[in-house]
């Protein structure tokens, strides 16, 4: 008769070895999957942009020119211009399979008021003006303002901002060539293919701009004085911008508070994405050079206000009253790497990038 053997199992060693194998594969293999999926949203983002950059060239086929930064309505009773008005974003709409939505809106009156207002609550989020990584950016968020009148439940956000150029000049709308963006603030000085002298694959069109303290976007447009914005926290009184110029260098991830209204950046490593003039799309570094930093007391250095050039007439800015340089082939020649992609007509060179 055969003696029946008892089988042996895994002692405590071995199965504590086999755990340990199975942990260091997966620490292994983890980040090569977080990787892949990071990979997938930055070429999901970059297939965003060259949507937004085929609705901007049809645009100009279309109208012969670009898309002013935005429009403003007017007010029904005085005719004064509204604080709140449409985006270029709104302007693309019907050359982004939106025609629908842009024929719901009224370009009359303020983009936040009366029938639009209403009209806009009931969208639902626009996926090309999202991108996958930006993780402070909800698709669509309630909007809260000053009173229960600027209350609005819902608003579309976006991820991508028009590059207003090389510095600011907001509260100077007539001073665009000073600005040098390709989206100009005054449409009475629309941009061109033939105004980009410096080339429409050396100058930037569009930027990612992720979730930030101030400055959430909204694809549809912007409103002075009251909250319109697109971040993780309400601010009272947070103007909603749409723009953003080269006055601080990319950020990754929070921007720094005092600089985060107007400042392009992502959540991707190392940089962020841009939408060339000529519809190309470009990774460009977070360490691309910028401006050189102010040295003495000079008044015409870009940094002269400390941190950049501001072109208002403001104290201790680059410009004086009547917003003009103080000296604007000092100012110009100072422009960093990053300064030269976002002003469409300096003529300096360009360099690596």
């Amino acid at each position: 008769m055969k003696s029946l053997r008892q089988r042996r199992g895994f002692t405590l060693i071995e199965l504590l070895v086999v755990i340990a194998i199975i942990a260091i594969l997966v620490a292994l293999l983890l980040p090569a999957v977080q990787q892949a999926r990071e990979a997938a949203r930055r070429s999901s983002c970059k297939n965003n942009l060259k949507q937004i950059g085929l609705a901007l060239h049809n645009y100009h086929d279309t109208h012969r020119v670009f898309p002013p930064s935005s429009i403003r309505g007017r007010d029904t009773t005085t005719g004064a211009e509204c604080g709140n008005g449409f985006s270029w974003g709104a302007l693309l709409l019907p050359f982004l399979e939106e025609a629908a939505v842009y024929d719901g809106l009224n370009p009359t009156i303020g983009i936040f008021t009366g029938s639009n207002k209403t009209f806009i609550q009931s969208l639902a989020a626009f996926d090309f003006a999202l991108c996958p990584s930006d993780s402070e950016r909800p698709k669509v968020r309630t909007a809260n303002g000053t009173a229960d009148a600027n209350y609005m439940s819902s608003i579309p956000c976006t991820s991508y901002y028009g590059s207003a150029g090389a510095f600011n000049n907001w509260g100077d709308n007539g001073n665009n060539k000073l600005a040098g963006g390709i989206l100009v603030m005054d449409p009475s000085k629309p941009c061109t293919m033939g105004s980009i002298k410096d080339g429409t694959s050396n100058t930037i069109a569009v930027g990612e701009k992720s979730g930030s303290v101030w400055g959430g976007g909204s694809w549809l447009g912007y409103n002075h004085g009251t909250q319109v914005q697109c971040v993780g926290t309400d601010f009272v009184n947070g103007p909603d911008w749409y723009l953003c110029y080269a006055l601080y260098p990319i950020s990754n991830k929070l921007p720094v508070p005092s600089q985060s209204s107007n400042r392009f950046g992502s959540e991707h490593d190392g940089g962020a994405q841009f939408l060339m003039g000529d519809g190309a799309v470009r990774f460009i570094s977070e360490n691309v050079n910028h401006i050189l930093e102010k040295t003495g007391n000079d008044p015409n250095h870009p940094a002269a206000n400390g941190a950049g050039c501001l072109w208002r007439g403001e104290a201790n800015s680059c410009a004086d009253g009547a917003g003009e340089f103080n000296n604007k082939a000092n100012l110009i020649n100072l422009m960093g790497i990053w300064q030269r992609l976002n002003h469409k007509s300096d003529g300096l060179v360009l360099g690596e990038f």
